[in-house]
């Protein structure tokens, strides 16, 4: 018996002196669990919208592919989404705070939307003013433009639209005035729209009669053109947006090309 319980405890013995600390090979990874879930009463707030795109002349064009919207969560944090067929996008749990939004898509102007709040909670959403991204002008851009006073007291920009005869319009284009012809969107004295018959008096801070007078016209896509007459009319809003930096209104979409008149300034 005594022999008996000394080889039992010599084999405890050794079986303690063996280093046990060896690791197999690992095993087959197991099947993923369920995603995590938001605590009840966690912030799902969106951020929705939708888009619409047009082609240079402003015709709809669906369906609405390809928009890129992108949130500007910081000067160096973005998330990034993209409009369904028909136009609409969301982000999802956003934070209370206020953003910047860019909408974008090859070939057409960008729009952007500055200072939008959004009040999160719940299933509370933030709705962003509908938005139109337009094909950048190529057919829309005047051939020629010259200055017309056939109303005493009034001055205005007339110009040709090609394929259409000659025209005038009121409220297709934006007009920069300079006494130098190298007048531009940056390098200018006095710009308007809107001016089918302006009153020269709003010239006549600029200039004085027999003053040398250049005005640069581009056109603009944010109505709908009737090629032979140049009528326009309104389409939705949302294809302009006011620059925080400088207070000035953007036409993303105005042509890239443009027509120089000139002349001599008469304040008749």
């Amino acid at each position: 018996m005594k022999q008996i319980i000394l080889m039992l405890f010599c084999c405890l013995f050794l079986a303690a002196c063996i280093n046990w600390d060896i690791t197999g090979p690992a095993g087959p990874e197991g099947l993923p669990g369920p995603p995590g879930q938001k605590p009840p009463g966690a912030d799902t707030s969106s951020i929705v919208g939708r888009v619409f795109t047009f082609n240079q002349f402003t015709v709809p064009i669906w369906p609405v592919d390809s928009v890129k919207i992108t949130l500007h969560l910081s000067a160096d944090s973005t998330l990034v989404t993209m409009a369904d067929t028909a136009g609409y996008y969301r982000f999802k749990g956003i934070s209370t705070g206020t953003y910047n939004l860019t909408f974008s898509r090859s070939g057409f102007g960008e729009m952007k939307v500055f200072g939008q709040t959004h009040i999160s909670g719940g299933t509370l959403n933030t709705t962003v003013q509908e938005v139109s991204i337009v094909q950048l002008p190529i057919q829309t851009i005047a051939d020629s433009a010259w200055f017309y006073t056939g109303a005493a007291g009034y001055f205005s920009v007339r110009y040709r639209l090609p394929p259409a005869p000659i025209i005038q319009t009121s409220r297709n284009y934006e007009v920069y005035f300079s006494h130098h012809a190298n007048v531009s969107p940056t390098n200018y004295e006095y710009s308007t729209e809107f001016i089918y018959y302006m009153p020269t008096g709003l010239l006549g801070t600029y200039f004085t009669p027999g003053d040398s007078i250049y005005a640069r016209v581009y056109t603009l896509t944010k109505y709908f053109y009737t090629p032979i007459v140049g009528w326009a009319n309104n389409i939705r809003p949302g294809i302009t947006y006011v620059d925080p930096a400088t207070g000035s209104v953007v036409y993303p979409f105005r042509s890239s090309q443009s027509a120089l008149a000139a002349g001599v300034f008469v304040n008749n």
